[in-house]
């Protein structure tokens, strides 16, 4: 009979943790895990510099748990947030356990260390490499209301393609084959926490599927790193991945770009995809009447142009993102239903920065750890930073953070970036700005006091930015200097 063997990072919440609210300590992931389901063994996965909490772990376990077995295996890393040096020890320290004990019915607790290690933990799981149940917590909804958290089992019976070296170039950092001018850029990678855990669970899910995918999500999200990192995920992998920007052609250039020339083979890019993904971003730019065509070409899996009749066969699969209410877009007759209603049954959205707060400074972190691989001296954020960023809404989301981020290295004139090198101002997005200032409507809300602060505070910005130069924010903007002269007056006025 096998063994259920339970295998866990030791995070910082372990072995017990203390919250505000409360007057005690509590149970952290590891406890909270033992308490709920019985394992015949357990391993600690930690590290050397944390091995008082790896002690501490150890002891609570044979104190409230005296007949449990466990075993501690050591992770040498440098770096807990880079994904191929924490795949190579997983690797390491998994083998050897699969070499051990080959039988052992084994399960992997997500619930403690940091999110690089819980990808990691997905994606030796889910591609079969590890074969194991992951565990996580996650709370119960009953009638629309939130009940207690339970421990949720996750268990891949069908394993996805094995991890490529492309995947671990995607999750370190590297060039990606698409038509995207900024994404050829080699300097771009990809930090670890542009995805919250949620979103990624869907990606893994999804990329199983050869349906067409429709990512949804509002500008700056990331969103064709997300359709990336689906395609190589999926069984795909082995074949070419091409992202075009939709926004960047006139429509009537479309069809002969997705589709090719009529009688010329490998001319489109339908043609350049084959075997692989095609990936469209900004697909609402797509004609109508084409969208529909592209969608049966890939249902049927050919196609014929107007000068042969011979057809063109195809097999890719469809990610297309957008920024854009679709449902609001058909409301509107300016995208097609059908296309619509058959893009729903394959949906991922990726939440706005705002909606998970807790990850911003760790993606703020990512990218000035990006950018102090070129840089002679580090730099690093002091805590008054790192709460004025925790703290901004954040309306361009990540991107909006990428830049900010890439001004405040530049503005620090020490090591330790402060508080006031980081210009809020810069990173802002005019066309997005509603988005992310949504108003809340209660008694007493004037609608023109609203729409007068959102006016003031997007002029005070564009002068900012232009250095108080009137004529060049009304550039900007799109409206006259004597406009902005109005409201720079009114500004003025306020501020006395």
């Amino acid at each position: 009979m096998s063994r259920r063997t339970l295998v866990s990072f030791v995070g910082l919440r372990d072995p017990f943790y203390h919250d505000v609210h409360d007057d005690g300590p509590m149970k952290g992931p590891l406890l909270t895990v033992l308490d709920e389901r019985r394992y015949d063994r357990v391993i600690l996965l930690g590290r050397t510099h944390r091995q008082d909490q790896l002690d501490r772990t150890s002891a609570a376990l044979r104190a409230l748990h005296p007949k449990l077995p466990v075993e501690v295996r050591m992770l040498h890393l440098a770096d807990s947030t880079y994904h191929p040096e924490i795949l190579t020890e997983l690797r390491r320290v998994l083998s050897q356990l699969r070499r051990d004990t080959p039988k052992d019915d084994y399960s992997i607790s997500l619930l403690s260390g940091p999110a690089e290690i819980h990808a990691c933990w997905v994606l030796l799981a889910a591609s079969g490499e590890f074969p194991a149940r992951l565990l996580n917590l996650r709370r119960t909804v009953h009638n629309g209301i939130a009940g207690p958290r339970a421990l949720r089992e996750l268990d891949w019976s069908e394993p996805l393609a094995a991890i490529t070296p492309e995947t671990l170039g995607l999750l370190a950092g590297r060039r990606e084959r698409n038509d995207d001018s900024e994404l050829q850029d080699p300097a771009m990678t990809v930090p670890r926490h542009y995805f919250a855990r949620r979103t990624l669970e869907q990606a893994v899910v999804l990329s199983r599927h050869t349906a067409p995918l429709l990512i949804t999500g509002e500008p700056g999200t990331q969103k064709h790193y997300l359709a990336a990192l689906v395609h190589r995920l999926s069984n795909r992998n082995s074949g070419p991945l091409i992202i075009f920007n939709c926004a960047t052609l006139p429509a009537a250039l479309f069809e002969s770009v997705l589709f090719g020339e009529s009688g010329e083979e490998g001319s489109g890019k339908l043609d350049q995809a084959e075997g692989g993904t095609l990936v469209l971003l900004k697909l609402q730019q797509v004609p109508g009447d084409l969208l529909v065509r592209l969608l049966k070409a890939l249902d049927d899996g050919y196609h014929y142009d107007t000068r042969s009749r011979v057809p063109r066969r195809h097999n890719v699969r469809l990610i297309g993102t957008t920024d854009r209410d679709l449902g609001e877009e058909v409301r509107l007759n300016r995208f097609p239903a059908d296309v619509w209603q058959r893009l729903q049954a394959c949906l991922l959205r990726v939440p706005a920065l705002r909606e998970r707060p807790g990850d911003i400074t760790l993606i703020a972190q990512d990218e000035l750890d990006r950018r102090n691989r070129s840089l002679p001296r580090p730099r690093r954020f002091s805590a008054g930073a790192l709460a004025r960023l925790g703290s901004h809404t954040w309306p361009s989301n990540v991107s909006e953070l990428r830049r900010v981020i890439d001004q405040a290295v530049l503005n620090a004139e020490q090591p330790t970036i402060q508080a006031a090198d980081i210009d809020l101002d810069l990173g802002v997005n005019l066309a997005n700005v509603f988005a992310a200032s949504a108003p809340r409507i209660r008694q007493g809300f004037s609608l023109e006091d609203y729409l007068r602060n959102v006016k003031h505070e997007i002029v005070r910005s564009a002068l900012k930015k232009t250095g108080d130069n009137q004529s060049e924010a009304a550039r900007l903007l799109g409206v006259t200097p004597q406009a902005v002269s109005k409201y720079a007056k009114a500004l003025k006025k306020t501020k006395g």
